[in-house]
Parts: C-alpha cells; structure tokens; sequence
C-alpha cells in the first residue's frame, strides 16, 4: 500500500511538473508576444511623432510666408497713402 501511494505521488508531482513546464512555456511565448507588440506600438508612435512634426513645420512655414506677403501688402499700401496724402 505504501509502494502505490509513492507511485501514486511520483505521479502527481509528474503531473504538476508537466503542467508547471507547459505553463512557464506559455508566459514565455506571451512575454515575447507582448515585447513584439509593444515594440510595433513604439515604431508607430515614432513614425506619427514625425509626420505630425513634419506637417507642423509645414504650416509654420506656410503661416510665414502668408504673414510676410500680408506684411508687404500692407506696407505697399501705407506707401501708396502716403503718396496720395502728399499730392
């Protein structure tokens, strides 16, 4: 009776080692699936970062440009006022 519940033991330590092994196995395969994901997540935040900074920079420069013409503009007519006045 001993010898079967030392074999029945030998048995359910078996059993929870095998199960403990196959579980270990897939935290590890979660690990990585969760390195993989957040390692794209971080490339994609990355990419949009830059685009968004590059279209930042576009308008900025496009807003000078514009306030630059308006400048102009505006001194051109002050001139012609100016002129005017004085005739």
């Amino acid at each position: 009776m001993k010898l079967l519940k030392g074999f029945l033991a030998i048995a359910l330590i078996s059993v929870v080692a095998v199960s403990c092994k196959e579980a270990s196995e897939k935290v590890d395969q979660a690990k990585d699936k969760t390195e993989e994901v957040v390692n794209e997540a971080k490339e994609t935040v990355e990419e949009t970062a830059k685009e968004v900074k590059e279209e930042v920079e576009e308008t900025v420069d496009s807003l000078k440009a514009k306030a630059s013409d308006a400048g102009e503009a505006v001194a051109d007519k002050v001139k012609e006022v100016k002129e005017a006045a004085k005739q």
